[in-house]
């Protein structure tokens, strides 16, 4: 029973101690990369995006498709409007430390303004987005 409470005691003195503490800053190798998220053959977000120092200086879809719906370059509505969310959301990283606005892409509200009729929400498409960001991440610099 000493040895639970006392368990429990560290447990609790860890929790505290670490919402204190800053989260560290993550550095990543300056270089070209790329991630992608897929969910079976009906949604893939493939990107590619620089990184300098941390910053994002530039960022591009190198495909993507959501089913029979939408794809790059589709120009009927309500499917070009998804597909400017998803311009939206990934541009707003762009010239910003990733570490510090990634997580923006959590709350699309603030960021997208294209609005879409009728369809599924922008927060399933920046947490698309974030996936193939953090998978990217996780691969390493594509080239140098």
């Amino acid at each position: 029973m000493i040895n639970t409470l006392r368990n429990a005691g560290l447990f609790v003195m860890l929790i505290t101690l670490s919402s204190c503490a800053p989260l560290p800053t993550l550095d990543y190798p300056d270089g070209t990369y790329r991630g992608v998220f897929i969910d079976r053959d009906q949604v893939q977000v493939n990107v590619e995006f620089r990184l300098e120092n941390g910053i994002m200086t530039r960022a591009s879809f190198r495909h993507l498709y959501g089913g029979a719906k939408y794809r790059l370059g589709v120009r009927e509505e309500p499917f070009r409007s998804v597909v400017q969310q998803y311009q939206e959301a990934l541009d707003h990283l762009v010239g910003k430390h990733l570490t510090t606005h990634l997580a923006d892409l959590y709350t699309p509200e603030d960021i997208i303004t294209t609005e879409v009729d009728g369809f599924s929400a922008a927060t399933m498409r920046s947490s698309k987005i974030l996936s193939a960001i953090q998978d990217a991440l996780n691969r390493g610099p594509y080239s140098l």
